[in-house]
């Protein structure tokens, strides 16, 4: 059994692949395939399932074949014992991928509630926001040391999706997060990253005490907080956040709460409504700002390397900017030093990646206590919170972009 259906990469295929899988996983979550580039060069995927024909269960090969260029050339399937088959097998086939090709020209779908996790360090996030289609809040509002900095957090982005079934629900709603919380990491200046599926390390207490022998615990975040199973009212199971503070700080004041600068709905809506050239470069950027934030408590020159690659990203958005110096000129309120935007640029991007140097010191001799400080250790500190925050105002909106 072929049927032939050259669809072209793009979303018409991808809805046929995606009604196909749930259609497959609705008859049985036990099955096997492969993958593989064929001598001739197509693609080829298939998989072994039981196919339902005339009250009985065959184990069936369905395959999928792909041009190079990615076309879905064809599909095709066929009894794992051919010759010892004694049902009408291809009507059964023939009607199961007919199916599955109605449902995709009717792009049949349904709504899923679903809710995406993501973590990062820092004092509680002061409430709950709502931007389009989606919410965004800390999964335990009532969190009873909200204002420790050095403390892991919890935040979802809660959102109804419409998806071919609960699996595809999944993919997409991981796929959306996946972006917005490369945005949020840069708005917020958080790092904002999934929990590591690995036993780690830990002190664990006991009362008042610490025991003296350390214990490998799973990580992972479970038991706190309200159980959603749809998408809530505004201000229901949290107060609404501020929108306050500022968009660049040089600092983090103890005792307060993470909360989203004020101009963050106005940039969310033109970075939405932008071209794609500026909004790809914004994702870009915040994609690489988001890498950095997270690394850069272990190795602050990666950190600051990928910063600084982010506002290279971003600079593309503008045609009139030749290099990373010029936009940091153009949009920059305080970084105009030559020797810091040749540091930034020349010592922790290119030196980083294109020999390996790590200019903020990780393996040098660390001298953090003592009395008198070195002069060596002082100007990289001092290079390094410079780079931390340059106070790129200007390009959001309010200024050219805006």
């Amino acid at each position: 059994m072929r049927i032939d259906l050259n669809l072209p990469r793009g979303d018409q295929q991808r809805i046929f692949l995606d009604q196909l899988n749930s259609k497959l996983r609705s008859l049985t979550s036990n099955y096997s395939g492969t993958a593989s580039y064929r001598e001739d060069g197509l693609f080829e995927s298939s998989v072994i399932i039981e196919l339902p024909v005339e009250q009985n269960a065959i184990l069936f090969t369905l395959r999928i074949v792909k041009s190079v260029e990615g076309n879905l050339l064809f599909v095709e399937g066929e009894p794992i014992n051919a010759s010892t088959c004694q049902v009408n097998w291809e009507l059964a086939a023939h009607d199961f991928i007919s199916s599955v090709l109605i449902a995709s020209l009717a792009k049949r779908s349904h709504r899923f509630f679903r809710r995406v996790f993501f973590n990062y360090i820092g004092a509680q996030l002061d409430g709950e926001y709502w931007f389009p289609g989606m919410r965004f809040a800390p999964v335990w509002p009532e969190d009873d040391q909200p204002y420790l900095a050095n403390t892991e957090r919890v935040v979802s982005f809660d959102m109804v999706i419409n998806a071919v079934d609960k699996i595809d629900a999944i993919f997409i709603a991981e796929e959306k997060a996946r972006r917005e919380a490369a945005r949020i990491s840069l708005l917020l200046n958080v790092g904002l990253y999934k929990t590591s599926p690995h036993l780690k390390w830990v002190i664990p207490s006991s009362g008042e005490q610490l025991t003296r022998k350390s214990i490998r615990l799973q990580l992972g975040f479970i038991g706190h907080g309200p159980l959603l199973t749809e998408m809530p009212k505004k201000g229901r199971v949290c107060t609404l956040g501020k929108y306050s503070g500022s968009l660049s700080p040089c600092y983090r004041a103890l005792g307060e709460f993470l909360s989203f600068p004020p101009q963050t709905r106005r940039i969310m809506r033109v970075i939405n409504d932008a071209s794609p050239a500026i909004t790809d470069s914004f994702d870009r950027g915040a994609r690489l700002y988001q890498v950095g934030s997270v690394i850069e408590n272990q190795y602050p020159s990666i950190g600051l390397a990928y910063r600084v690659a982010a506002v290279e990203a971003i600079s593309k958005a503008d045609f009139d900017c030749k290099s990373f110096s010029d936009f940091m000129k153009k949009y920059a309120r305080s970084i105009t030093n030559p020797d810091l935007l040749n540091f930034m640029y020349g010592t922790a991007r290119s030196a980083h990646f294109h020999a390996g140097e790590f200019p903020l010191g990780e393996f040098e001799h660390q001298c953090f206590f003592n009395p008198l400080m070195d002069s060596d250790y002082v100007e990289r500190t001092m290079f390094f919170a410079r780079g931390k925050s340059p106070k790129l105002q200007r390009f959001f909106p309010g200024g050219r972009v805006g």
